[in-house]
């Protein structure tokens, strides 16, 4: 078995911009797209990254969203739209020779496979898994938790104290209140997200969305894998499975984990690694999710 540990690299996208991205895992095998949430970075599924039952049997790609983490920030509203986003997603699975990969979201990072679909088509992707996500943004406010939209003024600001005070408060709400988080993580959650300028932050939380595509492939046999945490604080777990249904999304399925917060990839990674696994077995088709390279 060969395996792919790259190191990463920076990609191009077609407005010009640098967008950082990395893979692992075996090219053979279906491919995984991950995006992080909101002004973070793709580090933080570094327990996705290096389990080896993941790397066995997938090959996972990340980035870094643009003007997070190591990837260019164009500091313009327009830098950020839906094409813009779409086309970064684009030109990261073309640089790993990738067609049809499945997507794995956290949080705000829902909101990119639908501008993937919106320009790309329904068969660009093999289907989405929501970690603690969504499935476009203008369904967000129908399910946020008080809790985090206590925290939003705070994060779309542009006054650094007031961003500055409510940075920790943000990253101790992705996980669940009981939750022992080791000071090292809590500070490099902290790290990846405080340099993110206000255009990135407002541009994840306010941006436009054109969700009409998404919702046909939906309900035309789109697959959906949802893993959510029964402590969210972010998202009410009962109102993301009823939107599902009442919006009669013809193919998912939810699973909810007891005492988990926002953040179940990290909080629940074994559970999380291997209802990832099952879906992608259950979904993968020879003509999917491949690497050509």
């Amino acid at each position: 078995m060969s395996l792919d540990i790259s190191p990463g690299q920076f990609v191009t996208a077609p407005d010009g911009t640098k967008i950082w991205a990395a893979a692992c895992g075996n090219p053979s095998k279906p491919a995984v797209v991950f995006v992080h949430g909101f002004a973070c970075t793709s580090d933080v599924f570094e327990k996705q990254y290096t389990d080896a039952m993941m790397l066995e049997n997938l090959y996972i790609i990340r980035y870094d969203l643009r003007g997070c983490g190591r990837s260019e920030g164009p500091l313009n509203a327009e830098a950020y739209s839906s094409e813009r986003q779409a086309g970064d997603f684009k030109a990261v699975i073309d640089a790993y020779g990738v067609h049809k990969p499945f997507a794995a979201t956290w949080s705000m990072g829902g909101i990119v496979p639908p501008d993937v679909v919106a320009k790309y088509g329904p068969d660009s992707l093999a289907g989405q898994i929501l970690i603690g996500s969504f499935p476009h943004h203008n369904m967000h406010s129908e399910i946020i938790h008080p809790h985090i939209v206590s925290l939003i003024p705070g994060l779309i600001t542009e006054d650094i104290a007031l961003f500055a005070k409510t940075l920790p408060d943000f990253v101790l709400a992705c996980f669940a209140p009981e939750y022992e988080l080791p000071y090292d993580v809590y500070a490099k959650w902290i790290g990846g997200t405080a340099p993110r300028p206000p255009i990135v932050r407002q541009s994840m939380l306010m941006r436009k969305q054109d969700e009409t595509a998404i919702m046909a492939a939906a309900v035309n046999q789109f697959p959906y894998l949802v893993i959510h945490g029964g402590e969210d604080q972010h998202l009410f777990a009962w109102k993301l499975e009823k939107w599902l249904k009442d919006h009669q999304f013809s193919q998912y399925e939810f699973h909810l984990l007891p005492g988990v917060g926002h953040s179940p990839f990290y909080e629940a990674p074994d559970v999380t690694n291997k209802l990832i696994l099952k879906f992608v077995q259950e979904h993968y088709h020879d003509s999917d999710s491949t690497c050509s390279t």
